[in-house]
């Protein structure tokens, strides 16, 4: 029973080839383990040179002359991941939004000092860069599904590129506290203090979210940790990168999840967001949303409740056309809406719930 477990879980990787129900002579079903921990070896190797050790300090004052700490990158520990063969690397904003100084050590055991390009509170990255050459960038995928196989990896505790090992327990988790836009994947994988900023990946190897917070009572990891997608990941540190705040799509509407009664009579499946109000002279208003409309797909993709709405207005490009389907009075329509950049204001809105 056990061996078949094994087995199912290869499979489920898609790393495997599926052998006959009754093996064949020779057929060692040992094999199909040792294949599970080769593709667990191939993940972690590829993906080292890309992940680095983030050493944060601060500045102390000795007579009235400020000078740095004596030993700055053991003040602090997180981690980053290499995006660009310039030097750019993405870590967590709460990994290095109030040092002084931050120190990287690549996999190969070189220091250097990081400057800060870029710093996004509400998506709690941000994106430092140094002076090095020979650097790997992490390779990405959109890909992450419920049951799907991850290894998390940082530097918990200090501890350079360590490595844990489970499954993608859920994703699009809300309500977290963590950060404004909040649909991160959720893992058994051990995430621990040190582990921010650095990556989750599948068993290819590729970057599928950046490590972000546990939820503990103990302040280690208790099997639950949580990591930003790839797609917020890759959003903002496109506008990082070069120096820009980060582009957000925004639709000028607000939003809400349908009452619980009529949630409860429309299905596990039925679409839960709902229109509240649209804001006079903007996309959503330009486009023919109404209060009471239910957002069903954004861009082609289905979307069931306000945490994943939000999530796909925000990765958005703004002034790039995208498609939007709303039931309205039972009916299905699919409207073209053009987002604007979100920005801080009021503004009032054209039409009420």
């Amino acid at each position: 029973m056990q061996t078949r477990l094994i087995l199912c879980i290869a499979l489920t990787a898609g790393l495997l080839t599926c052998p006959t129900t009754h093996a064949h002579p020779g057929h060692d079903p040992v094999d199909f383990a040792t294949q599970l921990s080769h593709a667990f070896q191939t993940a972690a190797k590829r993906i080292k040179p890309s992940v680095v050790r983030i050493g944060t300090g601060g500045v102390v004052q000795q007579r009235g002359e400020r000078r740095r700490s004596r030993n700055p990158y053991i003040e602090g520990t997180g981690s980053g991941l290499v995006i660009s063969e310039t030097g750019h690397i993405v870590t967590n904003f709460h990994v290095v939004a109030n040092a002084d100084i931050i120190m990287v050590t690549l996999h190969d055991g070189r220091q250097f000092e990081a400057e800060t390009t870029g710093l996004d509170r509400e998506a709690d990255l941000a994106v430092i860069r140094i002076e090095a050459t020979n650097l790997v960038p992490a390779e990405f995928s959109d890909e992450a599904d419920v049951g799907q196989w991850v290894l998390a990896v940082g530097s918990p505790f200090g501890l350079s590129h360590s490595y844990s090992a489970g499954i993608i327990s859920a994703t699009g988790r809300s309500n977290l506290g963590l950060s404004r836009f909040e649909h991160m994947i959720q893992t058994d994988a051990a995430i621990n203090p040190g582990n921010s900023g650095g990556p989750l990946i599948d068993l290819h190897g590729r970057v599928i979210g950046l490590n972000a917070a546990i939820k503990t009572m103990t302040g280690n990891g208790a099997g639950v940790g949580f990591a930003i997608p790839v797609d917020m990941v890759r959003r903002v540190t496109d506008s990082l990168v070069q120096g820009r705040r980060p582009e957000r799509g925004f639709f000028g509407v607000t939003l809400g999840n349908r009452d619980p009664a009529v949630r409860e009579q429309s299905g596990a499946e039925a679409p839960l967001c709902v229109v509240r109000s649209v804001f006079d002279g903007l996309p959503a208003e330009k486009a023919g949303i109404q209060a009471g409309d239910i957002i069903v797909a954004i861009a082609n993709k289905h979307v069931q409740d306000l945490a994943e709405v939000r999530h796909a207005i925000a990765v958005l490009r703004p002034d790039s056309p995208c498609s939007v389907t709303i039931q309205r009075n039972n009916m299905s329509h699919i409207l073209s809406v053009t987002p604007t950049t979100r920005r801080r204001g009021n503004r009032r809105p054209a039409q009420s719930p």
